[in-house]
Formats: C-alpha cells, structure tokens, sequence
C-alpha cells in the first residue's frame, strides 16, 4: 500500500504520512522504500546484487555532512543511524529539507516528489 496522496511507501508516524503528513492507518512494506528514494533524490547512491542487477540491496545518502544508510539484510531492511524506520525518514528529510534551501536541484527533486518540507 502507498500514501494516496505522495504515492511514497506507506510509512506512519502518528498516524500520518512520513513524507507529506496525510492520514494513514496501514504500514507498507519497507523494501520498496530503497527504489523509491533512489528514484527521487538526486544524491542517492545504490547498490544492486550480483553484475549491479536486480533490487537494491544498500543505499548511501550523504546530506550536510551526515550519512544514511539502509541496507536489507535476511529480508528486513537496517538502517543507520540505528532508529525505527519511520523516524530515520523523518530525518533525513529534515537534512533534506535544509539542504534544499540552497540546491535547486534537490529542491525541485523534493517538491517534486510532493514530500513537505520541514
């Protein structure tokens, strides 16, 4: 299931939308949730299996300074900075947000994906 409203994946907090706040009362699964940011944000390194095919496996944002980190490991995905999932995309997209303020590109990324700004 994704937010009807942003299409992300459906991630929670709240009771709400990670990425645009709309309501939500169901959780999606969470792997999709790397070939979603790979698609929307600009700076978004991936890496696949074997020969760099197939699904993403780890992804590396690095904003401000600041890593992050996702990878799946035995079919459940673990991120870094260690933190539940949904808290982990509220803060990047907070470092997202400020970054935003001075890049174009990854401003019109994030408007274009029709997350909030923080």
């Amino acid at each position: 299931m994704n937010c009807t409203v942003c299409s992300a994946p459906a991630l929670p907090i709240d009771d709400a939308c990670v990425f645009c706040h709309a309501p939500l009362v169901e959780r999606d699964e969470p792997l999709e949730l790397l070939d979603y940011l790979v698609e929307r944000i600009p700076m978004a390194q991936a890496k696949r299996g074997h020969l760099n095919r197939g699904p993403i496996t780890e992804l590396s944002i690095d904003v401000d300074g600041r890593s992050f980190r996702a990878r799946v490991k035995n079919e459940s995905l673990e991120v870094a900075p260690p933190v539940e999932l949904a808290a982990w995309v509220d803060l990047l997209l907070t470092k997202l947000s400020d970054a935003a303020a001075g890049n174009h590109e990854l401003r019109r990324a994030v408007l274009r994906s029709g997350w909030a700004l923080r």
